[in-house]
């Protein structure tokens, strides 16, 4: 048994093995892995030059604490079902933290099935998001004047121009997203494509892009997968959009960031009952590779002049595995060995990665016994270190 990167011959062996654990559904199957898959971006263990199992590490880039972080995306493991139940990942999952790192990578994000199946690696529910569904005719009172709407055309240079120029704006205070390329656009675009879905581009009244909605049409039921907008205009002008397909759906579904308020907005009832389904959904996981790298890499506010050290338990990355020594002064940081000594304090990478993502605040993690602290009279200084993002 060896665990290693995967070369092109291995291509047939792994897209069967994806066929079977995941869909075979065309164009999807045949396009994703003609456009997208690379195999040098998966981790795989073989048996006798045959593949039995593997991960792929998609790399992004993302936008964490005002740094721009390279990190790996895992996502597609799957394992022959002839050698499931027999401790792969323990194998699989410790190559792929170890990989990550050699590429330079300090952090990792991955979609869990399930949100404690990785735990046990080092990965933590970092990201959730707010998921409505309701009745579209609901929308209505919502709508604003539409603006203009013109199709996305992936090839179109100018429209994933405007994409992003709307994403970027619509994701400018918040946390943790991917940077995106114009690759990044053009496989989103056609994945949507393959799924039998529609893009649409929202524009102001001086033929500004204000806002974009990526959905689909299926089962008498609008759902977006994605939608950004600028201003509060454009993003009731896409839900007025929405409301447009009452005579196609019944309901009309759409994610959003967790800070999003418009249920205060939405008609609803109480008897004989609500109406509306608004969910926190779990949506991302995400693990801190390497400390020292990931602490170096962001930019704190100037006004932050402090030093403390951090007792980090990693068994799965041994240049984790220790005390250390915290120096923020300029907005910069300077991290390096404490050696023994009794820190200010300790936690295990799950616990550090879910303060470093900003999913918790220190007070939180020390409530939640996520966090230990050995000297509280450290705790103001670290709450503005590891503020809630």
């Amino acid at each position: 048994m060896k665990t290693q990167i995967l070369t092109e011959k291995d291509l047939p062996s792994a897209k069967k093995l994806w066929g079977y654990a995941f869909e075979t559904d065309e164009p999807f199957y045949t396009w994703y892995f003609d456009e997208v898959f690379d195999p040098q971006n998966a981790l795989g263990i073989f048996i006798e030059d045959r593949l039995i199992s593997y991960l792929q590490l998609v790399p992004y880039t993302l936008r964490v604490r005002n740094h721009d972080f390279p990190a790996s995306y895992i996502v597609g493991v799957v394992t022959d079902p002839a050698y499931r139940s027999k401790g792969l990942m323990q194998i699989l999952m410790p190559k792929a933290i170890e990989e990550i790192h050699a590429r330079n990578q300090s952090i990792s994000i991955l979609m869990p099935f399930e949100t404690t199946f990785y735990r046990p690696y080092g990965w933590e529910l970092c990201y959730s998001q707010v998921v409505y569904e309701v009745p579209i005719y609901n929308l209505s009172q919502q709508n604003k004047k539409m603006g203009n709407y013109t199709p996305v055309d992936a090839q179109n240079d100018a429209d994933i121009e405007a994409l992003q120029q709307v994403y970027s704006k619509f994701l400018e205070s918040y946390n943790g997203y991917v940077q995106r390329t114009r690759q990044g656009w053009k496989w989103i675009l056609e994945d949507l494509e393959c799924a039998g879905g529609y893009a649409y581009l929202l524009w102001d009244e001086q033929n500004q892009p204000a806002g974009y909605i990526l959905y689909l049409l299926k089962d008498n039921a609008l759902r977006a997968i994605e939608i950004g907008y600028i201003n509060l205009w454009a993003k009731k002008s896409l839900l007025g959009f929405m409301t447009n397909h009452r005579s196609q759906a019944v309901k009309a579904s759409w994610p959003a960031p967790l800070k999003d308020k418009t249920y205060l907005f939405l008609k609803d009832m109480i008897e004989p009952g609500p109406v509306n389904l608004i969910q926190i959904r779990p949506f991302m996981c995400g693990r801190v590779v390497c400390v020292k790298n990931a602490l170096e890499g962001c930019r704190f506010s100037e006004s932050i002049r402090t030093h403390f050290s951090i007792q980090i338990d990693d068994p799965y990355a041994p240049w984790n595995h220790q005390c250390f020594d915290v120096q923020i002064q300029g907005g910069k940081c300077i991290v390096k060995p404490a050696g023994e000594k009794t820190p200010d304090i300790s936690c295990n990478i799950n616990g550090f990665s879910q303060i470093f993502f900003g999913a918790l605040s220190i007070e939180e993690a020390i409530e939640s016994e996520v966090i230990n602290i050995h000297h509280p009279d450290k705790l103001h200084t670290l709450s503005a270190v590891f503020e809630p993002q």
